[in-house]
């Protein structure tokens, strides 16, 4: 286009001294309007050449998209079938439990029954054995009779006296264990403030109090970096004692609506025991529950104590399976 207009202006030029003044000025004026018809075709021509350059990367970013798309679908459908398995897991599971609970009632039934008919056994071998005794002590032989009742007792003492000795052990043991943890819990207390950590014992149980601050924003179900790595040194002292049992509470103040405090503090028990979890203690030794704003450490009439309620306390008890099992055996 611009050499096009250079040869009409070289023709102008030639013909500019055979030609009126007004004819000559009629051609300047062509000549100008060819010139800035020119650069408005040079500016659309960079124009297209600008969007055909955005269309491309549109075309590649479109590609990308669409491939990204077909992983997601492939990704969610695999994380469908992982799901639905669970859901049938989970299913089977309470088959069993009720399999288990309809076993455990019919043998409770069984046992009482057989407890009934052994003590009226019992009662018919008691008094036949009064009778004996009775015989026994008509004929003048009452010293025999005392010497076996008291080679009787005697047994009975020193099984009892064994089973102490037992009981005590085992006591001993989970009180050892308890002490151990509450040692490695105060070595904790000196990294962190009072505010954001405390530990009591009541009951013979372990409540670490861990205040929302240090470990969640505001609202949020999300854990901090302070706060993994107070729940990380916290899982350190735990995962290497299976003799105990831990329940996560999570609780909230009073501002807002019930069920929403209720979903949020359930949600922040869920997320400190996956945080446990994920740092190495027995999952089958931790529940999580929450209380919302139902079990206050003070009254929600101010702020500080708002703040006192906001919380996730850890309680941490002894695990007595093992002592239940032993005392219904004998």
């Amino acid at each position: 286009m611009k050499h096009n207009i250079l040869i009409l202006f070289v023709a102008l030029a030639a013909f500019s001294s055979c030609v009126t003044q007004k004819e000559y000025q009629e051609l300047e004026e062509q000549k100008k309007y060819y010139e800035t018809e020119a650069l408005l075709a040079d500016s659309l021509r960079n124009e297209y050449n600008k969007l055909a350059e955005e269309s491309r990367q549109l075309e590649i970013e479109l590609r990308n998209t669409r491939l990204d798309l077909e992983q997601y679908v492939v990704t969610n459908k695999s994380l469908q079938n992982s799901y639905m398995a669970l859901l049938d897991r989970v299913e089977e599971l309470k088959n069993d439990r009720n399999e288990l609970d309809i076993t455990a009632s019919y043998e409770k039934y069984n046992l009482e029954r057989q407890l009934s008919d052994q003590q009226l056994n019992l009662d018919d071998v008691r008094k036949r054995q009064e009778g004996l005794e009775y015989e026994l002590y008509q004929k003048d032989n009452r010293l025999n009779a005392m010497e076996y009742d008291y080679s009787n007792v005697k047994g009975a003492l020193q099984e009892r006296n064994i089973r102490i000795q037992e009981l005590e052990q085992m006591l001993n043991t989970k009180e050892a264990n308890m002490t151990d943890v509450r040692s490695r819990l105060d070595g904790m207390l000196s990294r962190f403030s009072s505010s954001d950590l405390s530990v009591e014992e009541r009951n013979g149980k372990l409540y670490l109090s861990l205040s929302s601050n240090l470990l969640f924003p505001s609202g949020s179900t999300r854990i901090d970096a302070e706060g993994k790595r107070a729940l990380k040194e916290l899982a350190g002292a735990l995962k290497n004692n299976p003799d105990i049992d831990i329940l996560v509470e999570g609780h909230t103040d009073s501002d807002g609506s019930a069920l929403t405090n209720w979903n949020l503090s359930v949600d922040r028990a869920v997320a400190v025991t996956d945080l446990l979890v994920a740092n190495g203690v027995n999952p089958e030794r931790i529940t999580a529950a929450g209380r919302g704003e139902y079990l206050p450490k003070a009254p929600n009439n101010t702020a500080f104590n708002k703040s006192l309620n906001r919380r996730t306390e850890i309680i941490i008890s002894p695990k007595l399976d093992e002592l239940y099992q032993y005392l219904e055996g004998q």
